[in-house]
C-alpha cells in the first residue's frame, strides 16, 4: 500500500506541475493587463487542473489508503492527508465545475476593469482613497463611497450564484454547506475559530468603543458636525478596515517623498533576505486593466518564480502593503527546495499571512521608522507615544473588521436567499460601530473582492494577526539583543524556523515546532488590548 502511495503520488505530481506554472502565467498576465485572451487561458488552465483532482476514482482510491492507516512514514503521511483534503474540495461534477471557474473568471474580470463614476467621471480605487484619506468636502467623500460600492450592484448577481453552486456541492459531500466543508479541508476547527473570535469580540468590545469615541470626536470636528451625523464615507477607505485621518499622527507625511520600492529593499537586506529577484519580475504600478488590489504568487516552485503586484503610491498604507506582499514572496522563495513538491508551500494560508502582516506592520515600528525611512531620533521620541496608540488603533479597527467579514460570510453560505443587503449593515454596526447610509438597499458587502474569489478566508487575517503577537515575542526574547530591524539573525530564524519547514506539518504544529508553543491569542490580547 506504502508503495502504491508513493507511485501515485510521483504520477499525480507529473500530471500537476506544468498545469500549475501555466495557470500560475496565465493568472499573471490577465491580473496585469486585463486581457480578454489570458482570462481564456486561465480558465482553460484551471479546468485542467480542477478536473484532476475531480477525479471520483482516485479521491477513493485516496480515501482507501487513509482508512488503511498503513503509512507511517510522517512525510509521507502528510502528503496523503493534503492530497485527501485537496481532492475532496474539488469533488464536483462536469457541468458545476465548468460553470464555477468560468463565473471566477467574469467576477475577476469585473474587478480588475470596472471604474467606479464620481459626476460621471470614471476612478480607481487609488483615486477613491485618496478623496476619502484627504479631502474635507462631505459631498465628494460621499460621492466617492458611493463610487467604490458600484461594483457590488454589477457583480453580486453572479456571486450569489457561485455560492450556491459551492453549496451545493458541499451538501452532495454531506457538508451542511461551503463553508463548514471549506474550514475542514484547511484544518480548521469551527467551533475553535468562532471560540476565539468571539473571545476577541468580548475583550476587544469597550476598548474599540471607548477609541472610537475619541476619533468620532476628532472626525466630527474635521467635518464641522455632530458624531451622530458620522456616516462610512467619513472614515479613510469604503469598508472602515483602517485608521482615518484626524487629529493623530498623519503617518503618510513620513512616505510621500520616498521610493518605497527602495524602502522595502533596504528593509529586506537589512534583515539578510534578498528580494531583487521577486521585485525584478514583479509588476508594481497603476495602470488601465490591472488588478486595483495586491497579491503574492509562486508560478514555478522548481525555479523559485516569486512575484508580487502592487498599485504601488507613496503613502504609509502602500508601504505596508508592499512589505506585506514581499513577506508572501520570501516565505516561498525560501522554502526547501528538498522537500517534496507537495510540502513545498506554507505550512497554512494563514501562516504566510502571518509573515505578511508581521513585515507589513513594521510602518509603525521605531527602528524602522529611524533606520530604514531615515525619520531622526529626535522626532520619532515626540511622536512615539502616537505612532503606539496608532498602531493600537489600526489593530482594534482590523480586528472588528475581520469580525464583521467572518461573521458575516459563515451567515451567507448559510442563508444566500436571506435579505443580505440589511444583514451586512446589522453586522457593519454590530462590530464596527458604525452607522449605515439611511435609506440604502444595495450590496455593499459585494463590493469586497475576497466573497467573490477568496472565500472563507478572511478568518486567516484575523488568526494571523495573533500569530504575528506570539512570533514578535519570540523573536523579541530569543534574537540578539532582542532587535528585529537590521537584524540579519531576523532573516536566519524565520528562513531555518519556519520557511524551511513548508508544509511538513500542519499550521498549528508549525508553530509549535518553530517557537515552542501552539496558538495563543494571549500576546496580542497583552500587546494591543490589556494595554
Amino acid at each position: 500500500m506504502e508503495r502504491k502511495f508513493r507511485e501515485f503520488v510521483e504520477e499525480h505530481v507529473s500530471l500537476i506541475k506544468d498545469i500549475e506554472k501555466e495557470l500560475g502565467l496565465a493568472s499573471w498576465n490577465f491580473e496585469t493587463t486585463g486581457k480578454e485572451e489570458w482570462k481564456n487561458k486561465l480558465v482553460e488552465k484551471e479546468k485542467e487542473l480542477f478536473h484532476i483532482y475531480a477525479n471520483k476514482e482516485h479521491y477513493q482510491e485516496l480515501k482507501n489508503i487513509e482508512k488503511s492507516e498503513v503509512i507511517t512514514d510522517p512525510i509521507l503521511k502528510r502528503q496523503l492527508t493534503l492530497l485527501v483534503n485537496a481532492y475532496e474540495s474539488k469533488q464536483y461534477d462536469e457541468e458545476l465545475i465548468n460553470k464555477i471557474i468560468s463565473l471566477d473568471a467574469e467576477v475577476s474580470d469585473k474587478f480588475n476593469n470596472y471604474r467606479g463614476h464620481i459626476d460621471d467621471k470614471k476612478v480607481n480605487n487609488n483615486e477613491i482613497l485618496k478623496i476619502l484619506k484627504g479631502s474635507d468636502d462631505t459631498e465628494l467623500r460621499k460621492k466617492a463611497w458611493f463610487a467604490s460600492k458600484e461594483i457590488g450592484e454589477l457583480a453580486v448577481g453572479q456571486i450569489l450564484e457561485i455560492i450556491h453552486l459551492r453549496n451545493e456541492n458541499a451538501r452532495d459531500l454531506g457538508y451542511n454547506n461551503y463553508y463548514e466543508k471549506a474550514l475542514k479541508l484547511k484544518e480548521i476547527n469551527q467551533n475553535d475559530l468562532f471560540e476565539i473570535l468571539d473571545k476577541l469580540k468580548e475583550l476587544t468590545d469597550e476598548p474599540f468603543r471607548k477609541e472610537k469615541q475619541k476619533l468620532d470626536e476628532g472626525l466630527a470636528k474635521r467635518f464641522n458636525i455632530s458624531v451622530d451625523e458620522l456616516r462610512p464615507w467619513h472614515y479613510s477607505d469604503p469598508f472602515f478596515q483602517e485608521k482615518p485621518v484626524s487629529n493623530g499622527i498623519k503617518l503618510d507625511h513620513f512616505f510621500e517623498d520616498k521610493d518605497i520600492v527602495d524602502l522595502s529593499m533596504n528593509f529586506y537586506d537589512g534583515i539578510g533576505l534578498e528580494v531583487r529577484d521577486i521585485l525584478g519580475r514583479s509588476d508594481l504600478y497603476s495602470k488601465e486593466g490591472k488588478c486595483q488590489h495586491a497579491f503574492c504568487t509562486h508560478i514555478d516552485k522548481d525555479e523559485g518564480d516569486v512575484r508580487i503586484l502592487c498599485n504601488i503610491e507613496p503613502s504609509e498604507y502602500w508601504t505596508s502593503t508592499t512589505l506585506h506582499e514581499l513577506g508572501h514572496a520570501v516565505y516561498d522563495k525560501y522554502l526547501d527546495i528538498k522537500l517534496p513538491y507537495l510540502l513545498r508551500e506554507p505550512a497554512h494560508i494563514m501562516s504566510t499571512e502571518a509573515i505578511a502582516m508581521l513585515m507589513g506592520r513594521f510602518t509603525k515600528n521605531n527602528d524602522f521608522l529611524e533606520e530604514i525611512v531615515g525619520i531622526s531620533k529626535k522626532e520619532i521620541e515626540k511622536v512615539d507615544k502616537l505612532i503606539k496608540d496608532e498602531a493600537r488603533m489600526a489593530m482594534l479597527i482590523f480586528v472588528r473588521w475581520g469580525l464583521t467579514m467572518v461573521n458575516f460570510e459563515r451567515a451567507l453560505y448559510e442563508n444566500p436567499d436571506q435579505d443580505l443587503n440589511t444583514l451586512w449593515w446589522d453586522y457593519v454596526e454590530k462590530y464596527q460601530f458604525l452607522k449605515r447610509p439611511e435609506n440604502r438597499n444595495k450590496a455593499d458587502w459585494a463590493s469586497k473582492i475576497h466573497f467573490a474569489i477568496a472565500p472563507v478566508y478572511y478568518h486567516n487575517y484575523v488568526l494571523g494577526e495573533l500569530i504575528v503577537s506570539q512570533i514578535s515575542q519570540y523573536m523579541r526574547n530569543n534574537l540578539d539583543d532582542g532587535k528585529i530591524v537590521n537584524n540579519e539573525e531576523t532573516g536566519k530564524f524565520l528562513v531555518q524556523n519556519i520557511f524551511r519547514l513548508g508544509s511538513k506539518y500542519d499550521w498549528n504544529e508549525t508553530l509549535e515546532v518553530s517557537i515552542g508553543e501552539k496558538l495563543n491569542p494571549e500576546y496580542f490580547i497583552r500587546e494591543f488590548i490589556e494595554v
